[in-house]
């Protein structure tokens, strides 16, 4: 029987997979997971954790303003501060209070996040737009490296979809992570951030992960934050403001991290048939009806 990372390998994903406790990861960071466990943290730290294109770059800026308490961009991009992409010794060198960023789930992170209580900010957004936006940026991408001229998935919308309703993608499925997430802020004080509460009223949110992090600022540096970290503000200084150092080069014309950042767009992509067969997988995974 196939594990899911073969799964989704025989499905169309053109990197390496592998399993590890039961979620599909990337082999390019399979050592750094298997020794996340004893993760040296400090006190300080924070600690973003998404589901992937669930508004990681969007809401790592605005946790970084908040600890400035300015609307200053940061100067290299978020990667430089991803937990299980960067090596311990590479996390180590940024200065406190560190921002981290990471797709794990709370059994995945290391044990002094619990120990110390560090602080978590946890982000949702609607599902079916997530997996619409992995879609376009796997089966956009191709690395700049890669001799084969391939992009990251080369199958179609259906069968994307498909795989990533069984969690046969990188980081697993996103109702279990969701599922495992929602659990974990039953135990432990966790700021809930939703994806479309910030579109919908962007200085609110922050000013309540301002007071979750003890960092209460004056409320016009909330909206210039909010407007700092706009769509098209935000993905000009990734572009064309910050230094490129930790941003992974993707071949000319493919697509990059930002898309469109907008919510509700899964209605172009979702049959009505695709669409009710996700809702019942909702269902019976969290009980209750699909929300969105």
């Amino acid at each position: 029987m196939s594990t899911p990372a073969e799964v989704a390998m025989a499905g169309g994903f053109t990197y390496g997979l592998t399993d590890i406790d039961g979620v599909v990861e990337m082999t390019l960071i399979a050592d750094n997971l298997r020794n996340m466990k004893s993760f040296r943290l400090r006190e300080d730290d924070i600690l973003l954790c998404t589901y992937p294109k669930s508004g990681t770059h969007w809401t790592w800026e605005i946790l970084n303003m908040i600890v400035a308490g300015k609307a200053e961009y940061t100067k290299h991009w978020q990667n430089s501060a991803w937990l299980e992409y960067r090596t311990e010794e590479e996390l180590e060198t940024l200065a406190s209070p560190r921002i981290f960023h990471t797709h794990l789930r709370p059994r995945q992170l290391p044990e002094s996040v619990w120990k110390l209580g560090c602080k978590i900010v946890f982000v949702q957004r609607n599902p079916k737009d997530c997996v619409v936006s992995s879609f376009c940026q796997e089966s956009s991408q191709m690395w700049t490296d890669d001799a084969r001229d391939t992009v990251c998935f080369t199958g179609s919308w259906s069968d994307f979809l498909s795989l990533y309703q069984d969690g046969c993608v990188v980081f697993g499925s996103i109702f279990d992570y969701i599922l495992d997430w929602n659990k974990a802020a039953e135990q432990f004080n966790i700021c809930q951030v939703q994806y479309e509460d910030m579109k919908k009223n962007c200085s609110k949110e922050i000013r309540r992960m301002a007071e979750y992090l003890d960092r209460p600022l004056p409320e016009k540096t909330y909206v210039e934050i909010a407007e700092a970290c706009s769509f098209s503000n935000l993905k000009h200084a990734n572009e064309k403001i910050k230094d490129q150092t930790y941003h992974f080069q993707w071949q000319q014309g493919t697509s990059g991290y930002f898309r469109k950042g907008k919510s509700g767009g899964w209605r172009n992509w979702f049959t009505v048939a695709q669409s009710e067969r996700f809702n019942e997988i909702y269902k019976s995974k969290f009980n209750k009806p699909f929300p969105y």
